[in-house]
């Protein structure tokens, strides 16, 4: 069980600390598996909570309009998270289509599950890994992927995969983050984590925002008719204190700077990081709302 929660952890522990924070007094409680658990189950419900409203039901609305999903049609979302696109692409299919959402992390699909019971929607769940499909060749119309690849262990492996269970003809959109140079409060706050903490998860996220590189793992994929354009988003977060507070807490036991040092002296280094982000944290305020402009690739293309 321990090496498929490490698992788990590799492939959303770097999306969660740069949009969730990693909750710090949660994982000192000894590195436990049950602690883990507990921790990746209290994320999920707060990416759903505060992450989705603001950033990824947006951009889920536009990958949705890109896709153009038909009424009959069987759609997949891949690395769903807590399942924001398959809920807004199922009411498009209707009875007579399918959605399935899939995503590595159970903790995840049991949100996601939960939010699409409460919308009477008819949506099948899994739990896999996006390099292993547990579907048949040739099964989906549609499939949709937003902001997942760029984590996935073997992307080729998962965009091979993809093409596989797509039907002749079917198509995929998925998006990915642009790269750090286009986001400079995250490049600040990977250099302050870097300065401070020895370490940064942010650049992960942002990892795949060469278009050429995308692009190429389509083509390489077996992919035709590729299109890739940039968007942007401006999202607005409502607390400010708790946006800052949750992009800047980390997991001691995994930050260089923190291991071997007591809670107080943890303390005292993460309240660093917080004063040197605190300056651009103002600059970005409005109206007493955190507002960042977020910049992706979209990409569409056919088997």
């Amino acid at each position: 069980m321990e090496n498929v929660l490490i698992y788990e952890t590799i492939m959303t522990k770097a999306i969660y600390r740069l949009f969730c924070g990693n909750l710090q007094l949660s994982l000192q409680l000894g590195g436990k598996i049950q602690d883990k658990i507990d921790t990746m189950s209290y994320l999920a419900e707060s990416y759903e909570r505060f992450m989705v409203p603001s950033l990824f039901a947006p951009w889920a609305s536009y990958l949705i309009e890109r896709a153009n999903p038909q009424p009959g049609e069987r759609v997949l979302d891949i690395a769903c998270g807590t399942g924001i696109v398959a809920r807004n692409v199922a009411p498009h299919v209707g009875s007579q289509g399918i959605v399935i959402g899939l995503d590595v992390n159970p903790d995840m699909i049991s949100i996601a599950r939960t939010a699409a019971e409460q919308d009477h929607l008819a949506i099948e769940w899994y739990t896999s890994p996006a390099e292993q499909l547990p579907f048949p060749n040739e099964n989906f119309d549609l499939i949709l992927c937003q902001f997942g690849l760029m984590f996935f262990t073997d992307r080729l492996a998962a965009l091979e995969e993809m093409h596989r269970v797509l039907k002749t003809g079917g198509r995929v959109i998925l998006s990915v983050w642009q790269g750090l140079d286009h986001h400079p409060f995250y490049q600040t706050l990977h250099e302050v984590s870097q300065r401070h903490l020895g370490k940064s998860s942010v650049q992960a996220v942002f990892s795949l925002g060469d278009s050429d590189e995308l692009r190429k793992l389509l083509i390489d994929s077996g992919f035709l008719h590729i299109e890739i354009e940039p968007m942007s988003i401006t999202a607005r977060f409502p607390n400010a204190e708790e946006f800052l507070a949750w992009e800047i807490d980390v997991d001691p036991t995994e930050t260089p700077a923190l291991q071997n040092l007591d809670t107080e002296a943890q303390q005292v280094i993460l309240a660093a990081v917080r004063q040197d982000m605190q300056g651009l944290l103002e600059e970005i305020m409005q109206n007493n709302q955190v507002v960042l402009q977020f910049h992706a690739h979209v990409a569409q293309a056919r088997k």
